[in-house]
């Protein structure tokens, strides 16, 4: 299975951490170190979340960097991490947000954690981790909360394995039971298991079998189906590519989208 899975149900995971004080003394390997966010980070980030699959454009990274940031951009310097290489690339980063209103009684969360998929399997992703708990704990936070998804199941079975906790585990017992089928994690013990076929998203598995056509294996792609919407988009070579879907009975269509735009970046 794929570290980021998209034809897996989509379903958000809810975690905690109880005390940041506890954290552990997980290096960077050699070759590797921390730098905070300056000002004109935002393209180094854009790049990280595009190259790890959440993203398809730059574009569209720096719009929701602006977006997501513009509020406290000035207290980044300290909160915005990433990991940069002997070379000077950025290739993984996470931030500390510090919530304007609290969330289930949390006022700091993790946010946007990501590492370039070239760079992934490097070992990395457990120092980072214990680098955002004890930042957390350096600002002032005793505890966070987090946001993950089935989609990222390997980043959500880290979480646990470096003392994070399910929070709220009934509100959507599907993506806990989803994410117990994969990993087998002690600490969803008491979660059942359900059989592996009903894990996946139907639209998705049809989407990337046309794709898989159209591009081989080495892309990218989002589908946006909420409200309505029938979107898919690739980013395969630095291009962005848009299409419809449409799930006919016994027919499914891929086709390119009127309106396509093609964008290198």
């Amino acid at each position: 299975m794929n570290l980021i899975e998209k034809t897996l149900e989509y379903h958000e995971l809810l975690m905690t951490y109880s005390d940041t004080s506890n954290f552990g003394d997980i290096t960077l390997p050699e070759g590797f170190h921390y730098e905070f966010y300056k000002l004109g980070d935002e393209q180094g980030w854009a790049e990280i979340h595009v190259r790890s699959g959440e993203f398809m454009s730059i574009e569209e990274g720096l719009k929701i960097f602006k977006d997501f940031y513009g509020t406290f951009l000035n207290d980044l310097s300290r909160r915005l991490f990433f990991v940069v290489n002997d070379e000077g690339e950025k290739v993984g980063t996470a931030t500390i947000s510090l919530l304007s209103k609290k969330e289930f009684d949390y006022e700091a969360v993790v946010d946007w954690f990501a590492i370039k998929k070239e760079y992934q399997g490097r070992h990395l992703a457990k120092p980072m981790i214990n680098k955002f708990i004890k930042l957390a704990n350096e600002l002032g936070h005793s505890k966070l909360l987090l946001h993950t998804q089935t989609h990222t199941w390997l980043a959500a079975k880290l979480y646990l394995d470096l003392g994070f906790e399910p929070f709220r585990v009934e509100e959507d017992i599907k993506g806990w039971q989803i994410l117990k089928t994969i990993t087998n994690h002690q600490k969803l013990a008491m979660i059942e298991s359900i059989p592996p076929s009903t894990m996946y998203f139907d639209v998705a598995l049809k989407v990337k079998a046309e794709l898989d056509k159209i591009f081989g294996s080495n892309y990218e792609y989002s589908i946006w189906y909420k409200n309505n919407r029938h979107d898919v988009e690739v980013n395969y070579d630095n291009k962005l590519y848009k299409y419809k879907y449409y799930d006919e009975p016994n027919k499914f269509l891929l086709i390119e989208d009127d309106e396509k735009t093609i964008t290198k970046h």
